[in-house]
């Protein structure tokens, strides 16, 4: 797990300290039912799902610009590169279950809202 969080980059951390509102707020929208709780969720979880995007990309980049200044890895750059696609998609992998999660704890909070 501390490879999977290394391997995503400083972008992980921010994702962890956003997932921890969110998944609080649904957790207690889903108790209370309460509108007024949907609107934090909902600006969390836009905050996650750029994050996650900005990660997945700035980690491409990073991975593009090693592989391209490092001349040896360009004699065989396929295995490098796809490493690092593994280890750039680390933000969405973590991000999207955790949202998934979340939003399950929304559905079951908008069941008890009343009409």
């Amino acid at each position: 797990m501390v490879q999977f969080i290394l391997g995503g980059g400083w972008v992980m951390f921010v994702l962890i300290a956003l997932a921890i509102p969110l998944l609080v707020a649904a957790a207690t929208f889903a108790k209370t039912a309460s509108p007024q709780g949907l609107s934090v969720i909902r600006t969390l979880t836009a905050a996650m799902i750029f994050m996650a995007i900005g990660g997945v990309t700035s980690d491409l980049a990073s991975v593009g610009h090693h592989v391209a200044d490092n001349p040896d890895w360009l004699k065989d750059a396929l295995p490098y590169i796809l490493q690092g696609f593994a280890e750039s998609m680390a933000p969405a992998v973590l991000a999207f279950p955790l949202l998934s999660i979340a939003w399950i704890l929304v559905a079951f909070g908008v069941r008890r809202m009343p009409k």
